[in-house]
């Protein structure tokens, strides 16, 4: 076989399609691989370079092939979708891999490390039990509504009054509706109790990376915001400068153009929606916070008397980024008075 200068691999669970080119960026062969075969078909290869999607198994294979020696890059699954042709399979999407690697500019995501895997795990099983926990709020409401008792849908209203609702006899509940609503109540107390625990060990484990707190010195972020943000950013030299961060956030404003004339819209929503709505709630935070008075407090204050607190929290949300990427690529403990600078 020719010197192979590019590898793409389209991931999947069991079957695996290889497409190597040559320096020419012609290709040499196209072919399916078992799982088993995988690490033997690299090996027996040897490319300058592999490429895989950012997606299922991708950082684990990253990992694997990097310990081999491998330049291994992580492409994002929007940038490979344009370059499948015609009929999608894998032949075609491995393809596509290779031609996207090769567009100038493209950037590529780079492979996450074990401990950022668990930390991002950690991350989504709390968010899932926060699903299941309003879940079991709302199917509270929805019962105790048919009875005519009426309750707030907040959690900490649940958590205190529906003790009471169950030991009030004067109210229409029957006694099969008391026993089933104390058992709701504690699984509901269950869920909690493994959100506090996960949450615990959030704190635990990202004490020990480099940034932590410096990302909680900045208003707005909490220990679950900056472990996410470990977790998911890493290194924030990988995004060329503030902006870049944002906008992979999907924090930055989207817009048409047509000649000289550029309309401006709302957010893209593009990127990681996790960190987003993470940031979006720590923004509202610093707004409706009493107790602060630096810049950023001023800035959101300006925000909200002109555009109201929604727009403002997304506002204050991409104000937040900006300063997040200084904080992270620079190094540097965060500074209140440099938050204007970021523009």
């Amino acid at each position: 076989m020719k010197h192979c200068k590019l590898l793409g691999i389209d991931l999947a669970k069991t079957v695996f399609q290889l497409c190597a080119m040559d320096i020419n960026n012609h290709v040499i062969s196209n072919k399916k691989v078992r799982r088993k075969q995988l690490i033997h078909s690299v090996l027996e290869i040897k490319p300058e370079t592999i490429v895989m999607e950012s997606c299922y198994s991708a950082n684990y294979w990253g990992r694997e092939f990097q310990s081999m020696g491998f330049n291994v890059n992580l492409i994002p699954p929007q940038h490979v979708k344009p370059f499948v042709k015609t009929n999608k399979n894998d032949h075609h999407d491995a393809l596509a891999i290779c031609e996207a690697s090769l567009r100038p500019g493209i950037h590529f995501v780079p492979v996450k490390t074990i401990e950022q895997q668990d930390i991002q795990g950690m991350h989504r099983i709390r968010e899932r039990l926060v699903r299941d926990r309003t879940a079991i709020v709302n199917q509270i409401r929805g019962l105790l509504a048919e009875y005519g008792v009426i309750i707030n849908r907040s959690y900490r209203c649940m958590r205190t009054q529906l003790p009471l609702i169950i030991e009030d006899m004067d109210n229409q509940l029957s006694f099969i509706m008391r026993a089933e609503l104390n058992e709701l109540y504690e699984e509901l107390m269950t869920v909690q109790e493994r959100i506090k625990s996960i949450e615990q060990r959030l704190k635990n484990i990202s004490d020990c990376y480099q940034g932590y707190k410096s990302l909680k010195a900045i208003p707005g972020i909490g220990p679950i915001t900056a472990s996410a943000l470990v977790s998911q950013v890493g290194d924030a030299r990988q995004f060329k400068n503030a902006r870049g961060f944002a906008a992979w956030l999907g924090l930055t404003p989207k817009h048409r153009a047509s000649g000289t004339k550029i309309v401006n819209q709302g957010v893209s929503k593009r990127g990681n929606k996790y960190l987003r709505k993470l940031l979006i709630h720590g923004g509202r935070l610093v707004i409706c916070s009493y107790k602060q008075d630096d810049a950023l407090k001023r800035f959101a204050d300006r925000v909200n008397e002109r555009r109201g607190l929604h727009k403002a929290s997304v506002a204050v949300a991409h104000k937040m980024a900006r300063i997040i990427w200084a904080v992270l690529s620079k190094n540097e403990p965060y500074n209140p008075e440099h938050v204007l600078k970021l523009k």
